[in-house]
Protein backbone atom coordinates (compact mmCIF):
# COMPACT_ATOMS: atom_id res chain seq x y z
CA UNK A 1 0.00 0.00 0.00
CA UNK A 2 1.61 3.58 -1.12
CA UNK A 3 2.67 5.53 1.66
CA UNK A 4 1.62 9.36 1.78
CA UNK A 5 2.23 11.56 -0.73
CA UNK A 6 5.37 13.95 0.37
CA UNK A 7 4.82 17.71 0.71
CA UNK A 8 6.96 18.62 -2.60
CA UNK A 9 4.70 16.30 -4.20
CA UNK A 10 1.52 18.16 -3.02
CA UNK A 11 2.62 21.58 -3.45
CA UNK A 12 4.72 21.05 -6.73
CA UNK A 13 2.57 23.14 -8.80
CA UNK A 14 3.03 25.93 -6.15
CA UNK A 15 7.11 25.77 -5.89
CA UNK A 16 7.20 25.35 -10.07
CA UNK A 17 5.15 28.94 -10.34
CA UNK A 18 6.92 30.34 -8.09
CA UNK A 19 10.68 29.47 -9.52
CA UNK A 20 9.16 30.50 -12.80
CA UNK A 21 8.17 33.96 -11.49
CA UNK A 22 11.99 34.83 -10.91
CA UNK A 23 12.22 33.45 -6.93
CA UNK A 24 15.29 30.92 -6.37
CA UNK A 25 14.42 27.43 -5.10
CA UNK A 26 14.89 28.31 -1.41
CA UNK A 27 12.81 31.94 -1.72
CA UNK A 28 10.22 29.33 -2.92
CA UNK A 29 10.21 26.79 -0.18
CA UNK A 30 9.94 29.73 2.06
CA UNK A 31 7.23 31.36 0.51
CA UNK A 32 4.83 29.21 -0.56
CA UNK A 33 2.76 27.45 2.21
CA UNK A 34 2.85 23.82 3.40
CA UNK A 35 6.50 23.88 0.94
CA UNK A 36 9.01 21.17 1.99
CA UNK A 37 12.52 21.87 3.87
CA UNK A 38 15.90 22.65 1.35
CA UNK A 39 16.86 18.68 2.18
CA UNK A 40 13.64 17.23 1.07
CA UNK A 41 12.79 19.60 -1.43
CA UNK A 42 16.60 18.61 -3.39
CA UNK A 43 15.71 14.84 -2.62
CA UNK A 44 12.67 14.84 -4.47
CA UNK A 45 13.81 16.21 -7.28
CA UNK A 46 16.56 13.73 -7.11
CA UNK A 47 14.46 10.91 -7.04
CA UNK A 48 11.91 12.39 -9.81
CA UNK A 49 14.12 13.39 -13.14
CA UNK A 50 11.29 14.16 -14.90
CA UNK A 51 9.90 16.69 -11.82
CA UNK A 52 13.54 18.66 -11.90
CA UNK A 53 13.24 18.86 -15.78
CA UNK A 54 10.56 20.57 -15.49
CA UNK A 55 11.52 23.28 -12.39
CA UNK A 56 14.98 23.39 -14.33
CA UNK A 57 12.98 24.33 -17.65
CA UNK A 58 11.59 27.48 -15.78
CA UNK A 59 14.28 28.66 -13.40
CA UNK A 60 16.33 31.65 -14.30
CA UNK A 61 19.37 31.72 -13.93
CA UNK A 62 19.99 35.16 -12.58
CA UNK A 63 16.86 36.27 -11.53
CA UNK A 64 15.78 38.74 -14.12
CA UNK A 65 12.83 37.68 -15.03
CA UNK A 66 11.22 38.75 -11.88
CA UNK A 67 11.70 42.33 -12.34
CA UNK A 68 10.41 42.21 -15.56
CA UNK A 69 7.07 40.80 -14.15
CA UNK A 70 7.38 43.22 -11.53
CA UNK A 71 7.44 45.50 -14.21
CA UNK A 72 4.15 44.38 -16.03
CA UNK A 73 2.67 44.30 -12.55
CA UNK A 74 3.63 47.29 -10.82
CA UNK A 75 0.52 49.11 -11.36
CA UNK A 76 -1.54 45.86 -9.69
CA UNK A 77 0.90 45.44 -7.07
CA UNK A 78 0.76 49.56 -5.61
CA UNK A 79 -2.94 49.01 -5.73
CA UNK A 80 -2.55 46.23 -3.41
CA UNK A 81 0.05 47.64 -1.44
CA UNK A 82 -2.24 50.62 -0.77
CA UNK A 83 -4.73 48.26 0.75
CA UNK A 84 -2.47 47.59 2.98
CA UNK A 85 -0.55 44.24 1.80
CA UNK A 86 3.40 43.98 2.29
CA UNK A 87 5.21 43.91 -1.29
CA UNK A 88 5.79 40.68 -0.46
CA UNK A 89 2.06 39.55 0.32
CA UNK A 90 1.42 41.33 -2.71
CA UNK A 91 3.92 39.54 -4.84
CA UNK A 92 2.52 36.03 -3.67
CA UNK A 93 -0.72 37.31 -4.36
CA UNK A 94 -0.21 38.45 -7.79
CA UNK A 95 1.83 35.08 -8.52
CA UNK A 96 5.57 37.06 -8.79
CA UNK A 97 8.59 38.17 -6.40
CA UNK A 98 7.88 40.71 -4.30
CA UNK A 99 11.04 40.65 -2.42
CA UNK A 100 12.48 41.82 -5.48
CA UNK A 101 10.57 45.49 -5.80
CA UNK A 102 13.10 47.44 -3.31
CA UNK A 103 15.27 46.32 -6.22
CA UNK A 104 12.99 47.20 -8.97
CA UNK A 105 12.36 50.82 -7.75
CA UNK A 106 16.17 51.33 -7.20
CA UNK A 107 16.54 50.61 -11.08
CA UNK A 108 13.50 52.77 -11.72
CA UNK A 109 14.32 55.97 -9.97
CA UNK A 110 10.80 57.55 -11.54
CA UNK A 111 8.92 54.85 -10.13
CA UNK A 112 9.64 56.03 -6.80
CA UNK A 113 7.20 58.68 -6.11
CA UNK A 114 4.36 55.99 -7.27
CA UNK A 115 5.49 53.98 -4.79
CA UNK A 116 5.93 55.94 -1.85
CA UNK A 117 2.65 57.28 -2.47
CA UNK A 118 1.19 53.52 -2.36
CA UNK A 119 3.41 53.13 1.04
CA UNK A 120 2.29 56.40 2.47
CA UNK A 121 -1.95 54.93 2.20
CA UNK A 122 -0.70 52.01 3.38
CA UNK A 123 0.69 53.20 6.77
CA UNK A 124 -2.35 55.56 6.97
CA UNK A 125 -4.16 52.45 6.65
CA UNK A 126 -2.80 49.99 9.44
CA UNK A 127 -1.78 53.30 11.78
CA UNK A 128 1.59 53.06 11.08
CA UNK A 129 3.31 56.24 12.22
CA UNK A 130 6.18 57.43 10.20
CA UNK A 131 9.66 58.18 11.97
CA UNK A 132 11.52 61.37 11.96
CA UNK A 133 15.00 60.51 10.21
CA UNK A 134 17.69 62.33 11.09
CA UNK A 135 20.32 62.89 8.35
CA UNK A 136 24.14 62.48 8.58
CA UNK A 137 25.67 66.44 8.77
CA UNK A 138 27.76 67.19 5.79
CA UNK A 139 31.57 68.03 6.62
CA UNK A 140 34.04 69.70 5.01
CA UNK A 141 37.20 67.78 3.61
CA UNK A 142 39.35 70.35 5.69
CA UNK A 143 37.06 69.40 8.55
CA UNK A 144 37.81 65.37 8.28
CA UNK A 145 41.56 66.45 8.51
CA UNK A 146 41.05 68.38 11.49
CA UNK A 147 39.61 65.13 13.01
CA UNK A 148 42.90 63.18 12.05
CA UNK A 149 45.25 66.24 13.32
CA UNK A 150 43.06 66.01 16.83
CA UNK A 151 42.96 61.89 17.15
CA UNK A 152 46.62 62.12 16.63
CA UNK A 153 47.33 65.15 18.93
CA UNK A 154 45.28 63.39 21.91
CA UNK A 155 47.31 62.35 25.03
CA UNK A 156 44.28 59.71 26.19
CA UNK A 157 41.90 57.32 24.49
CA UNK A 158 38.66 59.35 24.74
CA UNK A 159 39.09 60.50 21.06
CA UNK A 160 35.48 60.24 20.39
CA UNK A 161 34.16 62.14 22.85
CA UNK A 162 37.12 65.38 21.59
CA UNK A 163 35.86 65.32 18.58
CA UNK A 164 32.13 65.48 19.42
CA UNK A 165 33.13 68.51 21.93
CA UNK A 166 35.26 69.88 19.11
CA UNK A 167 32.42 69.73 16.56
CA UNK A 168 34.31 67.75 14.28
CA UNK A 169 33.50 64.09 12.22
CA UNK A 170 32.64 61.69 15.29
CA UNK A 171 33.51 57.99 14.70
CA UNK A 172 30.40 57.19 12.74
CA UNK A 173 30.80 60.05 10.00
CA UNK A 174 34.78 59.18 9.98
CA UNK A 175 33.93 55.61 8.97
CA UNK A 176 31.14 56.17 6.67
CA UNK A 177 33.58 58.44 4.58
CA UNK A 178 36.15 55.88 4.96
CA UNK A 179 33.57 52.84 3.31
CA UNK A 180 33.49 55.31 0.52
CA UNK A 181 37.10 56.52 0.22
CA UNK A 182 39.63 53.82 -0.07
CA UNK A 183 42.63 56.63 0.40
CA UNK A 184 40.86 58.01 3.36
CA UNK A 185 40.44 54.89 4.83
CA UNK A 186 44.28 54.21 4.47
CA UNK A 187 44.71 57.42 6.38
CA UNK A 188 42.19 56.71 9.16
CA UNK A 189 43.51 53.40 9.54
CA UNK A 190 47.10 54.95 9.93
CA UNK A 191 46.39 57.65 12.45
CA UNK A 192 44.73 54.64 14.48
CA UNK A 193 47.15 52.84 14.79
CA UNK A 194 49.55 55.54 15.95
CA UNK A 195 47.24 57.09 18.28
CA UNK A 196 46.89 53.47 20.02
CA UNK A 197 50.49 52.63 20.20
CA UNK A 198 51.24 56.67 21.67
CA UNK A 199 48.38 55.26 24.31
CA UNK A 200 49.20 51.93 24.82
CA UNK A 201 51.10 51.73 27.89
CA UNK A 202 47.90 53.63 29.77
CA UNK A 203 46.46 50.27 30.28
CA UNK A 204 48.72 49.57 32.30
CA UNK A 205 48.76 52.37 34.94
CA UNK A 206 46.46 50.94 37.19
CA UNK A 207 46.94 47.07 38.83
CA UNK A 208 43.17 46.56 39.91
CA UNK A 209 42.56 49.29 42.03
CA UNK A 210 46.45 49.93 42.94
CA UNK A 211 48.63 52.53 40.53
CA UNK A 212 51.33 50.86 38.71
CA UNK A 213 52.74 53.62 37.16
CA UNK A 214 56.10 51.81 37.03
CA UNK A 215 55.05 49.57 34.42
CA UNK A 216 53.04 51.76 32.69
CA UNK A 217 56.35 53.61 31.93
CA UNK A 218 57.99 50.44 31.27
CA UNK A 219 55.91 50.05 28.62
CA UNK A 220 56.36 52.95 26.98
CA UNK A 221 59.85 51.17 25.69
CA UNK A 222 58.49 48.90 22.34
CA UNK A 223 61.31 46.24 23.58
CA UNK A 224 59.95 46.18 27.02
CA UNK A 225 56.05 45.73 25.68
CA UNK A 226 57.16 42.96 23.07
CA UNK A 227 58.92 40.99 25.83
CA UNK A 228 56.33 41.43 28.60
CA UNK A 229 53.93 39.88 26.02
CA UNK A 230 55.92 37.27 25.33
CA UNK A 231 56.77 36.06 28.79
CA UNK A 232 52.98 36.54 29.89
CA UNK A 233 53.05 32.95 30.74
CA UNK A 234 55.39 33.08 33.89
CA UNK A 235 53.20 34.35 36.22
CA UNK A 236 55.44 35.07 39.02
CA UNK A 237 58.50 35.37 37.36
CA UNK A 238 57.65 37.61 34.65
CA UNK A 239 59.89 40.74 35.46
CA UNK A 240 62.86 38.28 35.94
CA UNK A 241 62.23 36.78 32.09
CA UNK A 242 62.05 40.07 30.91
CA UNK A 243 64.98 41.49 32.60
CA UNK A 244 67.43 38.79 31.73
CA UNK A 245 66.08 39.05 28.07
CA UNK A 246 66.33 42.97 27.89
CA UNK A 247 69.79 42.42 28.72
CA UNK A 248 70.93 39.58 26.60
CA UNK A 249 68.86 41.66 23.43
CA UNK A 250 70.50 44.85 24.63
CA UNK A 251 74.22 43.81 24.30
CA UNK A 252 73.98 41.80 21.24
CA UNK A 253 73.87 38.45 22.40
CA UNK A 254 70.93 37.79 20.56
CA UNK A 255 67.68 39.61 19.02
CA UNK A 256 63.94 39.40 19.68
CA UNK A 257 63.79 37.10 17.01
CA UNK A 258 65.59 34.41 18.45
CA UNK A 259 63.75 33.37 21.68
CA UNK A 260 61.74 31.88 18.87
CA UNK A 261 64.53 29.45 19.05
CA UNK A 262 64.43 26.86 21.49
CA UNK A 263 68.00 27.20 22.55
CA UNK A 264 68.10 30.92 23.10
CA UNK A 265 64.41 30.59 25.30
CA UNK A 266 65.97 28.08 27.13
CA UNK A 267 69.14 30.29 28.08
CA UNK A 268 66.96 33.01 29.30
CA UNK A 269 64.99 30.88 31.54
CA UNK A 270 68.06 29.11 33.11
CA UNK A 271 69.06 32.43 33.81
CA UNK A 272 66.07 33.80 35.22
CA UNK A 273 64.80 30.72 37.07
CA UNK A 274 67.16 28.37 37.34
CA UNK A 275 67.07 24.97 36.05
CA UNK A 276 64.84 22.89 37.98
CA UNK A 277 66.69 19.50 36.96
CA UNK A 278 69.88 20.68 38.27
CA UNK A 279 70.98 19.85 41.70
CA UNK A 280 72.60 23.11 43.73
CA UNK A 281 72.72 23.02 47.01
CA UNK A 282 72.44 19.98 49.54
CA UNK A 283 70.15 22.04 52.09
CA UNK A 284 68.74 24.88 49.96
CA UNK A 285 65.25 25.56 51.71
CA UNK A 286 62.47 25.59 50.04
CA UNK A 287 58.86 26.70 50.03
CA UNK A 288 55.73 24.90 49.46
CA UNK A 289 53.30 27.25 48.09
CA UNK A 290 50.35 25.10 48.42
CA UNK A 291 50.19 24.93 51.99
CA UNK A 292 53.04 26.94 53.31
CA UNK A 293 55.05 24.22 55.03
CA UNK A 294 58.78 24.86 54.97
CA UNK A 295 60.77 22.28 53.15
CA UNK A 296 64.05 20.95 53.80
CA UNK A 297 65.38 18.92 50.82
CA UNK A 298 68.41 16.71 50.83
CA UNK A 299 69.69 16.87 47.51
CA UNK A 300 72.41 14.07 46.52
CA UNK A 301 73.71 13.52 42.82
CA UNK A 302 71.02 11.61 41.43
CA UNK A 303 67.43 12.03 39.68
CA UNK A 304 65.61 10.92 42.74
CA UNK A 305 66.03 13.48 45.90
CA UNK A 306 64.90 12.45 49.58
CA UNK A 307 62.67 15.03 51.23
CA UNK A 308 62.39 15.16 54.90
CA UNK A 309 59.40 17.06 56.40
Amino acid sequence: MPGPAPKAEKCFEAMKAAIASGMSDRQAYMTVPGAPSSAAWTRYLQNHPERAAEIAAVRHAKGKPSLDRIASNFEAMLSLIAEGRSAVEAGRELGINGDRLTEYIRANPGKRPAYAAAMKKRAKLLGIRSVPVTRRKSFTADEFDKALELIKSLPGAGWPEALRRAGLPANGSLQHRARRDPAFRARLTRVLAEHAAVIFHQRYQRDGDAPNLLLASLMRDQLFAKLYARFKRYVDSRFDMVGEAYAAILSGEMTFDDLKSKKPANLITKRAIGNGLALTSLDAPARDDDDGRDLMIDTIANPSPIIHW
